[in-house]
């Protein structure tokens, strides 16, 4: 997938989020930031190259826009 951050309306130097990798979703309506894991895309958004699922540390998951991630660390694949 190309990693063309105008594409996705990111920031330059904006890095696509794939399975596996950790990151970093900040809040927009507070300073606090939430770190996850993005996991396999359920059913409703597999097909949506925009969108990524997040296994958040708060055991929740949360479907975000992949602009919205920062990648701290690749998955290992």
């Amino acid at each position: 997938m190309s990693s063309n951050y105008e594409m996705f309306g990111a920031e330059e130097g904006w890095e696509y989020p794939q399975v596996g990798d950790l990151v970093e979703v900040a809040s927009k309506s507070s300073l606090k930031t939430e770190v996850g894991v993005v996991v396999e895309p359920n059913e409703y958004i597999k097909n949506d190259h925009l969108w990524a699922q997040v296994l958040l540390n708060n055991g929740k998951k949360k479907i975000l826009p992949k602009r919205e991630l920062t990648v701290i660390q690749r998955g290992e694949v």
